[in-house]
């Protein structure tokens, strides 16, 4: 462990790690990924039977920053191990990122980046491909030509012009590949990556590597889909990619996204015959998992294995009633920890005494929850916490649609009105408490009715601090952990 006088080189260092264990970015398609992904077994065998299943697109959906990517990635990095080990004659290759789409995507350049990420791919595991032998230009040619930054122009003797990269050894065979060419080198600008000759070229390599339809694929995900706003974009730009990219040999899609998108997919008649339903529903890891998800954390970043509890400046019991707290999102749970951490080391008491680790986290905790209400409270009608608490009920679990309003207001102590609903819904949004999305965009004419909202870390913590205050309007019950802490304050 790095010296306190040195803490303020690396807050993590200086509690004893070689990097962050709560980083928020999602499980990588490794075997560190691997050795991280805890609490989801079955599911990964789910999915993992999912992306088996040739000519179809594995789809889920779950809350944001439930492990959606992360469980996908780990599911494909298993597949692609039973491969290597003989388990299943399907070559399942995990690509190393994902894909995100915008409303107003340009379908030429998405389809381009996808074929340079496949090529790269294929390059990176190229070990795996020696009985193969490819047509076209060599892949260390195409390896320098997508990374170089000087360019060679091969003239091929077919009499189709390819750009390729500078390459120290000069050499025109790849695995299985060569070509017979005179050429002239120049300043790489990028422009060549936009030619249509990679996406054939990756085209034949697909099908000389799964020449045999079903024998595997190169893993695609096209990640957090609610990003396009609103289920109709999302069927629009998904159906304009559909012919050029989903019925690909060689590639296995996923889709991923929250708030219901994705179901709204399976409406499209265009799409409804690609998409592997059921969908699969990726819920929150379940809390008794989460103590040991954090030890593995720990255990992988610890520069000295033995002192797992020991480093870390809040007990692992605290973490696990934060997750709870936080309507058990993984993602929000992880950034928090991290800031706690990261806050102690700043002010020189990353190094807490065991005994005194719960203390100091009641005392944030309280200044997260009960402090943090304070400040707002006055910002907002009183009347309006009405509508976080119902969100927080076992019933909703922090997601709903305004369509919700007649069971808001009939489970509330107050009246809820049509037009103090959408008021109260829009202050608070304004305060950070609430997020909102559109899950189905096919009555994008009436906007507001189809809106979709999620509490945010911030207001799963301002509910708690009601809680604790025995202030909730919600005639709902609280979800069951919540229920002692609303009992004990009754």
């Amino acid at each position: 462990m790095i010296s306190s006088n040195d803490w303020f080189v690396d807050a993590y260092a200086s509690l004893g790690f070689r990097a962050s264990p709560f980083s928020v970015l999602a499980l990588r398609a490794d075997e560190m990924g691997q050795r991280l992904m805890v609490g989801r077994d079955a599911q990964i065998k789910e999915v993992a039977q999912r992306l088996l299943n040739h000519g179809k697109i594995t789809c889920l959906d779950g809350h944001i920053g439930v492990g959606k990517t992360s469980l996908v990635n780990v599911a494909a990095y298993e597949c692609f191990q039973a491969f290597l080990h003989g388990r299943t004659t399907q070559l399942l290759i995990p690509l190393d990122e994902s894909f995100q789409l915008t409303k107003d995507e340009n379908v030429e350049a998405f389809c381009a980046n996808v074929f340079r990420k496949v090529a790269n791919v294929l390059l990176a595991r190229r070990e795996h491909l020696v009985a193969y032998s490819l047509p076209g230009p060599g892949l260390q040619l195409v390896d320098a030509w997508l990374n170089s930054p000087v360019i060679q122009h091969l003239n091929a003797s077919a009499g189709v012009g390819i750009t390729f990269g500078a390459h120290s050894g000069d050499s025109t065979t790849g695995l299985g590949g060569n070509a017979s060419a005179g050429r002239s080198s120049q300043i790489n600008t990028g422009s060549g990556f936009a030619q249509e000759g990679l996406e054939h070229l990756v085209r034949d390599w697909l099908n000389q590597i799964f020449s045999v339809q079903g024998n595997g694929g190169v893993v695609c995900v096209i990640d957090n889909l609610e990003l396009l706003e609103s289920g109709a974009a999302a069927r629009r730009t998904l159906e304009a990619l559909r012919d050029r990219l989903f019925n690909v040999n060689g590639l296995r899609w996923v889709f991923c996204g929250a708030n219901g998108v994705i179901h709204s997919l399976a409406a499209s008649p265009r799409l409804a015959s690609f998409l592997n339903t059921p969908i699969v529903e990726v819920g929150n890891i379940r809390s008794g998992f989460i103590k040991p998800l954090i030890e593995a954390r720990l255990k992988e970043f610890l520069m000295d294995p033995a002192e797992v509890e020991k480093c870390l400046p809040l007990r692992l019991e605290d973490i696990e009633f934060l997750y709870q707290i936080l309507n058990s999102n993984l993602r929000d749970l992880l950034g928090y920890v991290d800031s706690y951490c990261r806050h102690l080391v700043s002010i020189g008491k990353g190094d807490v005494h065991q005994d005194h680790k719960h203390a100091r986290f009641k005392k944030w905790l309280d200044g997260e929850t009960t402090e943090s209400y304070s400040a707002i409270s006055s910002r907002i009608s009183k009347d309006a916490w009405a509508v976080l608490d119902i969100a927080m009920s076992d019933t909703f679990k922090g997601t709903f649609g305004v369509g919700d309003y007649g069971s808001f207001n009939s489970n509330s102590k107050i009246a809820l009105s049509q037009t103090s609903f959408p008021k109260w819904l829009r202050d608070l949004e304004r305060l950070g408490l609430l997020t909102q999305s559109i899950d189905d965009g096919s009555g994008e004419d009436d906007g507001f009715k189809r809106d979709v909202f999620t509490v945010t870390a911030k207001g799963a913590l301002i509910h708690y601090a009601r809680l604790i205050k025995n202030e909730t309007q919600s005639l709902l019950a609280p979800v069951e952990w919540l229920k002692r802490v609303h009992t004990r304050n009754a």
